[in-house]
């Protein structure tokens, strides 16, 4: 292996950038039985779309910056993530799931130091706090937000990447000790089992997707899906946010006057990129919004709210009673676990959803249990 890029607190720090340099490193991280991960990426923040810049792997003294740019095949870096022989390391682990699975790799054998930071009744489980509190670290967090797209990174960007995973071991072993000692090691096996299963899959109807300030019409909706691809399309062929090139506030505007004067839309909306009143692409959105609603009106679409998909809570004796006797459980369930383990096995949603039907769901074996036996030891029926 070659020599490292720079060394941190004695810890060598590579930075991989070729496909032999990562087939190297592949080799020395497949013989080891835990590794610590981390992913940077972008999200529609200053790029379009869901694009992986950085991943880094520490098997708790060595660590790997790979740069994912100027390497053609990961595969066999996934390989190594979906062997099941190998533990992983994540804190905060959903996103870089969801983005993995994404690319092709679903990630087998995990552990989640915030999941575990959630058993222990952290208020807080930020990686920064849990080092300080439970190893006495305080790491520079300044490049957090930085553009992890731009190249070349800076060394205090490669070091800020190092750092989120070269403690992750240490951070792990405190915390599942701590957890054993409680009893609560089957909450986490639990816990991780699910992240395990977080799978990537394309969103149905994305522009329904947008938080409007207020629900949209049958025909908002209807000229909305052609502005949405519109837009998506550009935004993907100038590799920026799709909110810079038309930002929710100004779909709004259109939204409310479909009928209105493109050209003075566009000229006299704040949130709309510059490039979008060059001619051809002043027409191009003139002719799509024209386009749907002389389609809307042969369809009849009509310009009313749909049905509430959030029908009203019923509040009745019966359903306040529930309530009541589920909020019970909860209050000791709070005394016994904690304020900030609790939502783990017992959450708001799973309380409203018995209030209104009677039925207790809970999807996860180790918190029903709970949950059931200490009802049954409060002599609450549920």
């Amino acid at each position: 292996m070659k020599e490292p890029a720079f060394t941190l607190e004695g810890r060598p720090v590579h930075v991989v950038e070729t496909s032999e340099a990562l087939q190297q490193a592949v080799s020395h991280l497949s013989q080891q039985p835990e590794l610590a991960l981390d992913l940077e990426f972008d999200q529609h923040h200053y790029t379009y779309g869901f694009t992986l810049c950085l991943i880094q792997i520490s098997d708790g003294h060595t660590c790997f910056i790979i740069d994912p740019f100027p390497i053609d095949d990961l595969q066999p870096l996934w390989d190594v993530l979906e062997n099941p022989g190998i533990t992983k390391i994540f804190h905060h682990a959903n996103n870089d799931l969801m983005l993995l699975s994404m690319l092709g790799c679903q990630v087998r054998s995990l552990v989640d130091t915030a999941v575990a930071a959630k058993i222990l009744n952290y208020a807080k489980a930020a990686l920064g706090t849990l080092l300080e509190e439970e190893l006495g670290l305080r790491l520079d967090k300044s490049q957090q937000m930085s553009n992890w797209n731009q190249r070349p990174l800076s060394r205090r960007q490669l070091e800020y990447a190092a750092q989120d995973v070269l403690y992750l071991h240490e951070l792990k072993n405190t915390m599942v000790s701590k957890i054993q000692e409680l009893g609560r090691l089957h909450w986490l096996q639990e816990e991780d089992q699910l992240l395990e299963a977080i799978t990537y899959t394309e969103q149905e109807d994305p522009h329904l997707k947008i938080k409007f300030p207020q629900r949209l019409t049958f025909l908002q909706q209807f000229v909305l899906k052609p502005v949405y691809d519109f837009r998506d399309q550009l935004a993907q062929k100038w590799n920026i946010p799709a909110g810079q090139v038309i930002n929710t506030n100004a779909l709004m505007q259109l939204l409310n006057d479909p009928e209105q004067s493109v050209n003075e839309w566009l000229h006299h909306t704040k949130g709309i990129n510059g490039r979008l009143q060059q001619d051809r692409y002043a027409e191009q959105l003139e002719r799509i919004v024209n386009g749907s609603l002389k389609e809307a009106k042969k369809r009849q679409i009509p310009n009313r709210l749909p049905p509430n998909p959030f029908p009203p809570r019923l509040k009745t004796p019966e359903t306040e009673a529930r309530r009541e006797q589920l909020c019970i459980v909860q209050r000791e369930l709070i005394e016994r676990y904690g304020a900030y383990a609790t939502p783990m096995l017992l959450d708001q949603s799973i309380i409203t959803h018995y209030s209104q039907t009677g039925e207790v769901v809970i999807s996860k074996k180790y918190a029903r249990e709970i949950v059931l036996a200490t009802a049954q030891e409060l002599q609450v029926t549920l």
